[in-house]
């Protein structure tokens, strides 16, 4: 036994009452009170300081504590003459906050739970015990306290309304001293002395009440209960001390009382305030602990990795795992005598389908034997809890626990049984009344519980793999459903609805044939509904089943006169649908509280069984003959057509309901794929055909409020289409806001990837219905969301040149709008690079990138960086190509390429006053040493331009000529003006490249070859005069591109 000292604590004298709680961090906080009432309490007993004292004007008898969520350390302490008191104070690392403690007197409530917390009340109150308080215990629900009080012959339970008030109420009080006196058939008179409770699964919980006899004998009961009933007896054993005590210390601790603490697993710990503890198990009996100290109290610490005592002793807190403890002396245990068996007939029955002639299934080896485990199994659930007859089958499955779990999955030995617990067939059934068939199955319940709780009682649940516990589990939920069928049925019959065959009888009868084969007990001479009623291991789903047959049917069948006929036959399956679906569920709920672990530990392979395929078919065959009846109801009786609709949107919400139930109980990626597909067609399906109803009713027909109840329902499940198409019909334009707002994250407030969020559907339907502007005047908090929406656009647009052209220019619309320039200077030379739209919209957007980025640049405007300066070229180059292109009357269509451009410029069919662009188009190309890579397209504009002039023809007529005359007229020559434009315009960058004296010796010596002297000088000087003469006038317009001695880009 491992021990684990937290703390040393000073304690008053051992005969006090003596309480501990353990924090979920592992902390531990204790109080302490003499039997004079001196209280005394440590928040957090591992701090030194902290200690906080009241008085208490009563003799102390026992005392208990608990540690609440919200961090409050609350005890409630018993006295001698049945009052209750109770102390709060802040419990952990808070302890620094309590102020002095206030001592709080439980008055007994008579119809009102309701108190006063911060009063002290000094008038008299009422006694809550009728006698003195042994022991007490008490539990925490979600909104109450409970707590236990042993009294001086039986135990009662009292409530304590959530926060905690000064009042109790009394629920219910157990005779437990003369159910105890008379089980244990003792002949000294038993005395009441001890009480723990231990929380079992979800809302169950056990409890051991301790009573001691003169001579060294205890009796020790358990019992279960739940939040709402009463305690349910499980066994009574008594303990034989004397073997283990001393006489001598049996003489000097004589007048020591016995205490007990219940922990998991039914092991109790058993100690006397003198200092000797025991623990005790069904298997091991009594087994004496050796403790160096006395122990004053103990409890379970619940948080705990795996399960362990906390136990406090007079100098210290011990913690013991219980997995630890091994048997040391062990003490005869005698077990109270037999009782007579209470339920005969479903032993003899399940003694039937267990016999020896039963088969094992093949395939799998068998851990053990399967008609021993039956045998035993059958014993355990079916022998009342007092007889002692039961106990050794509870200790034989224990040691068979380990090899309880072969074979694997629906196969295993446990998993069999439990679906042959709920398909018994009793010999004594016959042709039962109707009301019979529901007993049996009430009763079947009760035995499928008994056999979870034995199961529970000698931990093999915890051993079986995920598909047997599913098949347990569901076992349970399918009888609750077949239940569900018979009371609906009953209900209708009282009510005189089933005089004659109904449509839901059909159904009942159909699913009793549907499993009828694979019954394995005999079903000779058995009708189809008593099969139906007997084996819900098969009929529950076959139920489901046989509703999408009838349905299929239901327009040829004998219910098929008119359509008020059909709906009401429809509507009493779909009532008996949603009962079942109800009770189902309820169970499902039941099930995860009482086993939480192990529910959550099944296979999750397929949906669950109740919102599988046959079920979620079902369901849709359901909501689509309720639809195809609304149409056809429309206009005439509206009584049946008002309640079609209701019932169409009854099961509208239920078929949803259903998919998200199947999602969200299965984990096969594959599986969820699929689901989640058709989930998504089944809500556009029927929630739009719901809009469409509301739409042809209007307001007068009651449309209006149709459409409300479609809003609630699209809000609940997501359906984005639906809440748009009702913001349309409501012509508010605000509303997708608080739409967006409340679907942009999940439940738990985690945010929302954006594909599953309403803020993608509303942007997609607004960019695809072309309501652009209203897309970009959202408000700011979805600013956002839009810019990382058009990425996600953009990153998959592919190439759809379309779309992308308008993703394109809404993004740098938006980013501008943010007044993110940088950002919109990147996206508008996308724009520009990739010729995004005709030449007006790209050379648009060029003109707007050269703003943006002259607006992004940081620093002083005059002192841009060199990207900046770069972008600014490459905005103004992509303005200059555009002029060109129009200049040139190439379209505004398509935005070509430099190549093309220059092809066009020196085309034969282009006049020499346009050759000269192309010095424009490679004087803006950068970096400049690209300029190099077209010296071939440069050097065939210069002898274009210079064959443009007949050379001989000038130098003829210039001997009759003037100087200032041949000047005049070399300065008109398209080579004059075609230098002037190459290397005097600010936007014609080619000096460094192509210097004027290269292209001079280049035109003289191929455009020049065989002209004179005279014709050579004249070309020469035109040249020359073009190179070092006139200013050029720059271009006031992309109007005025007609001539080359005036271009000049802006």
């Amino acid at each position: 036994m491992g021990f684990h000292s937290t703390a040393s604590l000073p304690y008053p004298a051992p005969h006090a009452a003596v309480s501990v709680a353990a924090v979920q961090a592992g902390d531990v906080a204790a109080a302490v009170c003499t039997l004079d009432g001196n209280l005394s309490v440590w928040p957090n007993v591992g701090t030194s300081s902290g200690l906080l004292q009241a008085r208490i004007s009563q003799e102390v008898t026992c005392m208990v504590s608990i540690i609440l969520p919200s961090q409050i350390f609350i005890i409630i302490c018993g006295t001698a003459d049945g009052r209750l008191y109770r102390v709060d104070c802040v419990a952990q690392a808070h302890a620094a906050q309590n102020q002095a403690l206030c001592v709080i007197p439980l008055q007994q409530a008579k119809t009102s739970l309701m108190g006063s917390l911060t009063n002290f009340w000094e008038s008299r109150v009422a006694s809550v015990a009728k006698n003195a308080i042994h022991a007490l215990q008490v539990i925490l629900y979600e909104k109450s306290l409970k707590i236990l009080a042993l009294t001086n012959a039986s135990l009662e339970c009292w409530q304590m309304a959530m926060p905690p008030g000064s009042t109790a109420q009394l629920l219910w009080s157990h005779p437990v001293l003369s159910i105890m006196q008379k089980q244990a058939q003792a002949t000294a008179q038993l005395s009441l002395c001890s009480l723990s409770a231990v929380s079992m699964k979800g809302s169950r919980h056990n409890v051991a009440v301790l009573a001691s006899a003169p001579g060294g004998t205890l009796a020790l009961q358990l019992l279960s209960m739940s939040q709402t009933s009463k305690p349910e007896e499980l066994s009574t054993h008594i303990l034989d001390v004397t073997k283990a005590e001393s006489t001598a210390e049996s003489a000097t601790e004589e007048r020591a009382k016995w205490r007990c603490c219940c922990g998991q697993k039914l092991q109790v710990l058993i100690w006397k305030e003198s200092g000797s503890a025991y623990r005790w198990t069904v298997e091991t009996g009594l087994v004496r602990q050796v403790l160096d100290e006395t122990v004053l109290s103990a409890t379970v610490a619940a948080n705990a990795k795996s399960p362990h005592w906390l136990i406090l002793t007079s100098s210290k807190v011990v913690q013991v795992a219980m997995d630890q403890v091994q048997p040391a002396h062990s003490v005869a245990v005698t077990a109270q005598p037999p009782a007579a068996s209470r339920r005969p007939a479903v032993s003899q029955a399940l003694s039937h389908l267990t016999g020896s002639s039963q088969a094992k299934p093949s395939g799998t080896p068998q851990a053990v034997p399967q008609d021993e485990v039956f045998q035993l199994l059958q014993t355990a659930v079916y022998t009342p809890a007092q007889d002692p007859a039961r106990q050794p089958s509870i200790q034989q499955l224990a040691r068979m626990v380990p090899r309880l779990q072969e074979p694997p999955g629906a196969a295993n030995i446990i998993a069999v049984f439990s679906a042959r617990v709920i398909d018994v067939l009793p010999k004594q059934w016959g042709r039962a009344l109707a009301a019979d068939y529901l007993q049996q199955l009430c009763d079947k319940e009760d035995f499928h519980q008994t056999f979870l709780n034995t199961l529970e009682e000698i931990d093999v649940i915890r051993v079986l793999d995920p598909d047997a516990l599913r098949v347990l589990f569901e076992s349970a939920e399918k009888l609750e459903a077949v239940s569900a069928v018979r009371e609906y049925e009953n209900e209708q019959r009282e009510d005189g609805q089933m005089e004659r065959m109904t449509l839901l009888q059909d159904v009942i009868f159909d699913a009793g044939r549907l499993c009828a084969a694979p019954v394995s007990a005999p079903v000779e001479q058995r009708s189809e509904q008593e099969i139906f009623y007997s084996c819900p291991s098969t009929s529950a789903e076959a139920f489901f089943g046989a509703v999408s047959v009838q349905l299929a049917g239901l327009e040829t069948s004998a219910y098929a006169d008119t359509a008020s006929t059909q709906l009401e036959q429809a509507l009493e399956v779909a009532q008996a649908v949603q009962n079942v679906l109800n009770k189902t569920h309820a169970r499902h709920q039941e099930l995860i509280q009482a086993y939480q672990r192990d529910m959550f530990r099944v296979s999750t392979d397929t949906p669950w069984w109740s919102a599988g395929l046959t079920v979620r078919t079902a369901l849709q065959a359901l909501a689509d003959t309720l639809a195809r009846l609304a149409q056809l109801l429309q206009g005439g009786d509206p009584a049946h057509f008002e309640k079609s609709i209701k019932w169409l949107l009854t099961m509208t919400e239920t078929v949803l309901v259903s998919f998200t139930q199947a999602m969200d109980s299965c984990q096969a990626a594959a599986t969820l794929q699929a689901l989640n597909q058709d989930y998504e067609q089944a809500r556009h399906k029927y929630l739009q055909l719901l809009l469409d109803i509301a739409q042809s009713l209007g307001e007068e027909g009651g449309g209006t409020l149709l459409v409300q109840r479609v809003e609630e329902l699209a809000d609940a499940h997501r359906a984005y289409a639906q809440l748009f198409e009702v913001c349309q019909l409501q012509g508010d334009d605000f509303k997708p806001h608080s739409i967006m707002m409340r679907h942009r994250a999940t439940t738990s407030g985690n945010h929302l990837d954006l594909e599953q969020s309403a803020v993608a559907y509303v942007f997609d339907r607004l960019f695809t219905d072309g309501e652009h502007e209203r897309l970009l005047s959202f408000p700011d908090h979805f600013k956002q969301d839009l810019t990382q929406w058009l990425q996600k656009r953009l990153a998959s647009v592919g190439s759809n040149r379309t779309r992308a052209t308008s993703l394109r220019r809404l993004t740098w619309l938006h980013e501008l709008r943010r007044k993110d320039y940088a950002a919109a200077s990147r996206t508008l030379a996308d724009v520009t690079n990739n010729n995004e739209g005709d030449s007006a919209t790209v050379h648009r957007a060029a003109c707007i990138a050269k703003l943006t980025k002259l607006a992004a640049v940081k620093g002083p405007i005059l002192m841009p960086s060199q990207e900046d300066v770069d972008y600014v070229n490459h905005a103004h180059t992509k303005i200059i190509m555009l002029q060109v292109q129009e200049a040139l009357g190439m379209g505004s269509e398509v935005v070509h390429p430099l190549s093309h451009l220059l092809t066009a410029c020196l085309s034969d069919e282009t006049p020499p006053s346009q050759v000269c662009y192309v010095f424009l188009l490679l004087g803006h190309l950068r970096p400049i040493d690209r300029q190099q890579a077209y010296r071939k397209e440069f050097q065939e504009a210069w002898l274009k331009l210079a064959a443009a002039t007949d050379w001989k023809l000038v130098a003829q007529h210039s001997q009759q000529l003037s100087d200032d005359q041949i000047s005049s007229f070399l300065r008109q020559t398209d080579l004059c003006n075609a230098a002037q434009t190459c290397y005097h315009s600010q936007d014609c960058n080619v000096r460094e490249v192509f210097p004027p004296e290269g292209v001079m010796g280049f035109v003289v010596d191929q455009a020049a070859a065989g002209l004179d002297a005279a014709a050579k000088q004249l070309m020469q000087g035109a040249f020359a005069r073009g190179v070092h003469g006139l200013y050029v006038q720059p271009l006031q317009d992309e109007a005025n591109m007609g001539s080359p001695t005036n271009m000049q880009a802006d």
